[in-house]
């Protein structure tokens, strides 16, 4: 979907901040870096689980517009066809199902993220935005790790959110310690993609912070999300760098392993009595590892009860974030959220949402396709090195989304902004070498 606004040829601002011809937006580009420093920081929740980069988020869109405006840019809104399916869902399925009005929280939460990520998209118009958005993300994401990481070794609880809810799993700012696994996660990949800090020796020191950092979340999740991305950064770095033939042998040689591992070496290795060992061994593992087995089985029981959740009732929905009230509602035995995009969508947005939620990973999946087999133009493949690392996110996401609900974390429509702005940045460079052909 794209709203124009009168336009000028978006030919010369693909360049260098300040170059002729390409509009500057200075304030805009200061907020947005200051948001993306904010995005760790979501303890203490304000109404709504509000944090303070939503009022960054707020401001960076006002200020986005008034640019927008100002300076006569065409305004493209990605994904906006996903999302406007999933709203009309769960919207629809409000309506239906009488629901309570502080439903509408949640459609209005997808509109504020869905036009964050349009105000960052709005950077094919000016370089600035995206670096201000990877150096601020790639900075504070190894600076915060640092000072967790010596937080949690020094036993400061007040800084890594450790709690006898979570055992000794370090929830940090985020609340959820599998919420803060999962940022971490994505900057890893986001810093690789950047190469920043620029410093060989100095980021190696920041991907060891974040990997620490992951491990004191004791997320199972976050650990198979990153096990998933770095084989992907694998195979689409030997791609970019050896073609496409090794590209995909390795590929083929990942699955042949893994299917090894599936078929025969798996069914012959006892998991329970490994999680055993680790639920009597030190207490991080205990509260990981150890606990993996009843987690699994919780969330079958979850996927069990929304399955009959949904066949007993319609196709419509039961409104966004009723799943647990219908759940208790309809006294099912275990009530819990889904803690599963795809499943929450289904009941709470019903066929419509699942709709919109198809089309939204579509749009996703064909933006990270175009950074892994395209090129950035100049400016941005300064800022961005190594975009397909950043197109990795992508299958890391959609893993995470099978057992968290990642649709409204912040960091994921910052990353979808991202992507939304160097695609299109690579459009309108081949929109240009299209006019200069048929000029010539």
């Amino acid at each position: 979907m794209t709203t124009t606004l009168p336009a000028h040829d978006p030919g010369p601002r693909i360049g260098v901040v300040g170059s002729p011809g390409l509009p500057r937006g200075d304030m805009l580009v200061a907020m947005t870096g200051l948001t993306t420093c904010l995005l760790p920081f979501l303890t203490p929740a304000g109404p709504g689980n509000t944090a303070a980069a939503d009022a960054g988020i707020l401001l960076c869109i006002v200020l986005g517009l008034l640019w927008a405006g100002r300076e006569h840019l065409p305004i493209r809104l990605p994904y906006a066809t996903g999302v406007a399916g999933m709203m009309l869902g769960g919207a629809f399925a409000a309506y239906v199902s009488v629901a309570p009005a502080s439903t509408g929280l949640v459609l209005v939460q997808d509109l504020l993220l869905l036009t964050w990520g349009m105000t960052i998209a709005l950077g094919r118009h000016n370089p600035a935005i995206v670096r201000a958005v990877t150096v601020a993300w790639c900075r504070t994401a190894a600076v915060y790790s640092g000072v967790m990481v010596l937080a949690y070794l020094a036993g400061i609880s007040a800084l890594t959110g450790v709690s006898a809810k979570d055992g000794v799993r370090a929830p940090y700012t985020f609340g959820d310690p599998n919420l803060a696994g999962n940022y971490l996660v994505v900057s890893l990949f986001v810093i690789a993609a950047c190469k920043h800090p620029r410093s060989p020796g100095v980021r190696r020191i920041a991907y060891l912070l974040v990997l620490v950092a992951i491990g004191f979340t004791g997320s199972n999740g976050a650990m198979l999300t990153l096990m998933i991305g770095l084989l992907l950064s694998v195979v689409v770095t030997t791609y970019r760098r050896r073609g496409a033939v090794a590209g995909i042998a390795l590929l083929a040689t990942a699955g042949l392993v893994g299917g090894l591992m599936a078929g025969v070496v798996m069914p012959r290795v006892d998991l329970s009595h490994l999680r055993a060992e680790a639920a009597g061994s030190i207490p991080l593992l205990r509260d990981s590892v150890g606990r993996s087995g009843s987690s699994s089985s919780e969330r079958a029981t979850i996927v069990s009860e929304g399955a009959r959740l949904f066949l007993n009732g319609d196709a419509t929905g039961y409104g966004p974030a009723r799943t647990k009230a219908t759940l208790e509602a309809t006294q099912a035995p275990y009530v819990k959220e889904a803690h599963n995009d795809y499943l929450a969508t289904l009941l709470e947005r019903g066929v419509i949402g699942a709709v919109g939620l198809l089309l939204f990973g579509v749009a996703m999946f064909v933006r990270c396709l175009r950074l892994v087999f395209g090129n950035l133009p100049r400016p941005y493949d300064e800022i961005v090195p190594r975009p397909w690392l950043l197109a990795v996110i992508g299958p890391v996401m959609a893993t995470a989304a099978g057992f968290y609900e990642v649709l409204h974390f912040r960091h994921l429509w910052t990353w979808l902004g991202l992507i939304a702005a160097l695609v299109l940045a690579m459009q309108d460079q081949q929109d240009q070498r299209d006019q200069r052909e048929e000029a010539s």
